[in-house]
């Protein structure tokens, strides 16, 4: 976990992620971002992709879950500013359209 970092204010939950998001960057991450946005007192977490340029199988599918698992709880999760590269990934996995992706905070209903 050496370039994330997990913070939370006014019930938001913002996760800096690194230039990967492998196996190998998010599996001390991902624990803790579960546990952190069970909380009742967050109602949004926002991925910040800006520094991102890599995204394997294993971090979409943590992405993918946590989206999940948000919108059965009623929370909202935004992808922020992701790279050209993470956008192509997901595009070409078909699942862009699964997340709300946007350019800037202020984007945020």
């Amino acid at each position: 976990m050496a370039e994330e970092r997990i913070m939370v204010t006014d019930g938001t939950l913002t996760l800096k992620c690194g230039r990967e998001i492998t196996i190998e960057t998010i599996y001390d991450f991902k624990e803790q971002v579960e546990l952190k946005s069970e909380s009742p007192e967050v109602t949004t977490v926002i991925a910040d992709l800006s520094e991102a340029r890599f995204l394997d199988s294993s971090g979409i599918g943590f992405l993918v879950s946590l989206n999940s698992r948000l919108k059965s709880n009623n929370k909202n999760m935004y992808l922020l500013n992701p790279s050209e590269q993470i956008c192509k990934t997901l595009e070409l996995v078909r699942l862009i359209s699964f997340f709300s992706v946007i350019e800037d905070e202020r984007e945020i209903p």
